[in-house]
C-alpha cells in the first residue's frame, strides 16, 4: 500500500490487503466500505497468463454494481477499464517518472480533486494504456496518454498514474538493480538521471497531491468528514 498505507494508518483506518494472485478467492465487495486496487507489471490482455484477471474484474462489476467506492490504480484502472468493456492494449511508449497531469472540465468539478488546482503531480510507471469504457467520464488527460483518469458510475475511479509511493518504495523502485536496468532499457540513461534529480523537487509536491486525493477519496467513501 506504501503512502496510502501510511495515510490510511494516520487516519487510523483499518484496511486488508489481499495479492489476488495467490488468493483461492476474492472476498465479496460488501464486506467492505471502499475498495483499492493496485498496480503490477501485469498485461491484462494476457489473460491465458494472468487467469486471476477474471474474478478481479468481476469483483469490480460487484463493487460498481453495489455502489460500493472503488480507486483503481495503474494496473487496477486497466481492470476497471476492462470490467465494463474498455479495450487495454499496449501504448506506443513507456512513460516514467514524474509528470504534471491536467484535470479536464469534469475533472476540475470532480470531488476527487477538490483542492487540487488543476493538475496532479503523479509518477508514472506503464506501458499499457486503456480505452473509456462506454459511459465513463474523462477526468484528466496529457499530451502521451489520452485517457489518464476516469469516474465509472458515482463512485468508481481509475487512474493510469501511481500515486502510492512512499519514500521507500521509491527508493526500491528506482534503485533495485532489476528495476534501475528495466528504466534504463525503457527510456535512456540520461532521463533515468532526470527522474533522480527531478526527486528532489517533486516528491514533496506528489506528496502532498496524494494526501489531498486521498482525503478527498475517503470523504467521498464517508470515512472522514466533509
Amino acid at each position: 500500500m506504501g503512502l496510502l498505507g501510511d495515510l490510511l494508518d494516520g487516519y487510523g483506518l483499518a484496511y486488508d490487503t489481499v495479492n489476488v494472485a495467490e488468493a483461492p478467492f476474492l472476498p465479496e465487495p460488501a464486506e467492505y466500505t471502499a475498495i483499492i486496487s493496485l498496480g503490477g507489471p501485469q498485461h491484462v490482455y494476457d489473460i491465458d497468463k494472468y487467469p486471476y484477471f477474471t474474478q478481479e474484474k468481476a469483483l469490480l462489476r460487484r463493487a460498481v454494481e453495489q455502489d460500493i467506492p472503488l480507486l483503481g490504480i495503474c494496473l487496477g484502472a486497466q481492470l476497471l477499464a476492462a470490467a465494463f468493456d474498455g479495450a487495454v492494449s499496449q501504448h506506443e511508449l513507456t512513460e516514467i517518472g514524474f509528470y504534471d497531469i491536467p484535470f479536464t472540465d469534469a475533472g476540475r468539478r470532480d470531488p476527487l480533486f477538490t483542492g487540487l488546482h488543476g493538475y496532479q503531480k503523479v509518477f508514472h510507471w506503464h506501458e499499457d494504456a486503456f480505452e473509456l469504457p462506454p459511459g465513463g467520464i474523462l477526468l484528466a488527460s496529457n499530451e502521451t496518454t489520452r485517457n489518464q483518469a476516469f469516474r465509472y458510475g458515482s463512485r468508481a475511479y481509475g487512474l493510469q498514474y501511481h500515486i502510492e509511493l512512499n519514500s521507500q518504495l521509491l527508493d526500491l523502485w528506482l534503485e533495485y538493480p532489476e528495476f534501475r536496468q528495466e528504466i534504463i532499457a525503457s527510456i535512456g540513461t540520461d532521463a533515468y538521471t532526470s527522474i533522480q534529480r527531478e526527486r528532489l523537487t517533486h516528491y514533496q509536491i506528489y506528496h502532498n497531491h496524494t494526501s489531498i486525493l486521498c482525503a478527498n477519496f475517503l470523504r467521498i467513501c464517508g470515512l472522514i468528514a466533509s
